[in-house]
């Protein structure tokens, strides 16, 4: 017998073949990086809730200008006349932002009001105040304000029916679906005793309602 055959010998009496080595298992996916990106998520989230809060409860100051104020070139400080124009409002005329576009010289004194409508069924009404500036000063103080309060200035100058007083008209769309005209009618700078040296100067605010027609 030869070696040959006693080995096949060997194997045909049930030995048992060895068993095929198994392939190494391959090592798993490491769960740390995707971690890692939501954790950074996680983070920044909280970061962005923290600083919503914060400005909510902090909100950026809103400043208002409540006291005089003054043009660029013009002199003369102003303030709102809303106030000092109580007297002619009546039945809601004139509208708000009518009353709320005309401003006069600080230290401007009421005199008197009148109302100029007569039988029209448009509103006219007048205030007159003194001030201690001059006219020429208060008629480029009107000129320049009215102007920048969105009035559409339409003439300057000399005051129709009324010697040596000097004028300013202007035009202005009303809440109330009307538009309304303003007219800064000022005297002649007077000098007097017990008065200022540099005199005083009577002017008047009239409003009307302009006619549809």
């Amino acid at each position: 017998m030869t070696l040959h055959d006693a080995e096949t010998g060997l194997r045909s009496e049930g030995a048992a073949p060895p068993e095929p080595l198994r392939p190494p298992t391959p090592g798993g996916i490491s769960m740390r990086p995707a971690m890692i990106v939501l954790g950074l998520a996680v983070l920044i989230l909280v970061v962005f809730v923290a600083i919503g809060i914060l400005s909510s409860h902090s909100p950026a100051p809103v400043t208002r200008s409540t006291g005089p104020t003054a043009l660029p070139g013009v002199t003369v400080p102003a303030e709102s006349a809303a106030h000092q124009l109580s007297p002619i409002v009546e039945a809601g005329e004139p509208p708000t932002n009518i009353l709320n576009a005309v401003f006069i010289p600080v230290g401007s004194v009421r005199l008197s009001h009148r109302d100029n409508s007569g039988q029209a069924a448009q509103f006219d009404s007048q205030v007159s105040f003194r001030s201690d500036d001059s006219q020429g000063a208060l008629l480029a103080f009107f000129a320049a304000e009215m102007k920048a309060q969105g009035w559409q200035v339409f003439d300057r100058g000399p005051a129709a029916n009324n010697p040596g007083a000097l004028e300013v008209l202007g035009k202005l769309a009303g809440s109330d679906g009307y538009y309304w005209e303003m007219g800064a009618v000022i005297e002649p700078t007077t000098f007097g005793a017990g008065g200022p040296a540099h005199g005083q100067t009577d002017y008047a605010i009239r409003l009307f309602q302009v006619d549809d027609d």
